[in-house]
């Protein structure tokens, strides 16, 4: 799949249970392109979790995990209107061993990104919330 963002290419990943009640779109599938970061609702839903590390070296080797991660880039896109979603989808990235923070670094870090939002930005809004 393309990106219609960016035309970069689509990795579809399954939206744990555990972050679903936080989203704004309430299907169990997503999709992350792999060069903007732009996470997209998808009603196709893989058994598996996928590789995210196939996007960046940021994203944690646990699928479940990334999606996670992936599900937190979703909600920072609108952070003043999902503020309280975003806190409770890090506090779980955070039970799950993730530095929230140092992976939006490591993801504003990465050359072979060019995210639709600036990272570093939402970043230091998402560090005041959590």
């Amino acid at each position: 799949m393309s990106c219609p963002n960016c035309g970069g290419d689509e990795l579809a990943f399954r939206v744990p249970d555990s972050v679903r009640e936080h989203l704004p779109d309430d299907r169990a599938g997503a999709t992350l392109c792999d060069t903007c970061l732009r996470v997209s609702p998808s009603d196709s839903v893989p058994d598996d979790y996928p590789d995210f590390s196939t996007v960046s070296d940021a994203f944690p080797e646990d699928g479940e995990t990334g999606a996670v991660l992936a599900c937190l880039l979703a909600l920072l896109d609108r952070l003043v209107l999902h503020r309280e979603d975003a806190d409770a989808v890090a506090a779980i990235a955070e039970r799950r061993g993730v530095d929230v923070l140092l992976f939006l670094d490591r993801l504003a870090a990465d050359s072979g990104l060019d995210p639709e939002l600036d990272v570093t930005r939402r970043r230091e809004q998402l560090e005041q919330l959590i």
